[in-house]
């Protein structure tokens, strides 16, 4: 393994510089671009931009920080949870001591300044609710949700015929003797006692309702016209 030239980030302030090894057959281009992709250094770079204004850094601890995050990140990869508590508990910390300030800030304007005083009450309440927050994702990781799988439930107001499973003839896994299933086709009757097909097949002749009514003849348009004349 050889070390290349180190790559200088341009920053404001002191010069952060990163060490970036390269193994035998591969070009600093090559790993530059696993670094960005990988987002380790990238974001430690990030991390050490906001530290140096903060006072927590100097600007040249970029390898260390790099070094630190990479240790973290694969503790989180076997299951480790140390980082995410301290993490997560110092935020809560920080977040509260947010709603402490805002809500000093605004009891001291209460009365007098009715606007500066909702401003810092409602950001105050922000960073209670953001504290909430990160308490119950804590809580969470340590405590995760049971997830339920509930078997799909086809339930219709009218007729319907429902086959779970496999086609006609197929064996699962779980059981491979099943038998073939024997699907009933499901047909409808009428509701009278005897139980007699709604749909009997044939078409029933025609009969005599009323046997003393004679039909209708035919019109006869002159003599109705002539007797309409007449009567006028």
């Amino acid at each position: 393994m050889r070390r290349a030239k180190q790559v200088t980030p341009a920053v404001n302030g002191p010069s952060a510089r990163l060490d970036v090894p390269v193994e035998a057959g591969a070009t600093l281009e090559e790993k530059s671009a696993k670094f960005i992709t990988e987002g380790i250094a990238s974001n430690a770079f990030i991390a050490m931009q906001f530290l140096q204004h903060s006072g927590m850094a100097g600007g040249n601890e970029l390898n260390e920080l790099v070094k630190s995050t990479r240790i973290a990140v694969e503790n989180a990869a076997k299951g480790g949870t140390g980082q995410a508590d301290a993490l997560l508990i110092s935020q809560a910390i920080a977040l509260n001591s947010v709603f402490l300030e805002m809500s000093r800030r605004a009891a001291l304007n209460m009365g007098e300044h009715l606007g500066a005083m909702e401003t810092y009450m409602r950001l105050a309440l922000k960073a209670q609710a953001q504290c909430r927050t990160t308490l119950e994702t804590l809580a969470e990781i340590h405590n995760p949700k049971s997830v339920a799988f509930v078997k799909q439930a086809n339930i219709a107001g009218g007729h319907q015929q429902i086959n779970n499973g496999t086609g006609l003839g197929e064996a699962t896994a779980a059981d491979p003797t099943r038998e073939q299933n024997n699907f009933v086709q499901i047909k409808l009757l009428e509701e009278t006692p005897n139980g007699q097909w709604l749909d009997t097949g044939t078409t029933p002749s025609a009969v005599d309702g009323d046997p003393q009514m004679a039909p209708v003849g035919a019109p006869n348009r002159t003599a109705d016209c002539r007797r309409k004349g007449q009567g006028g």
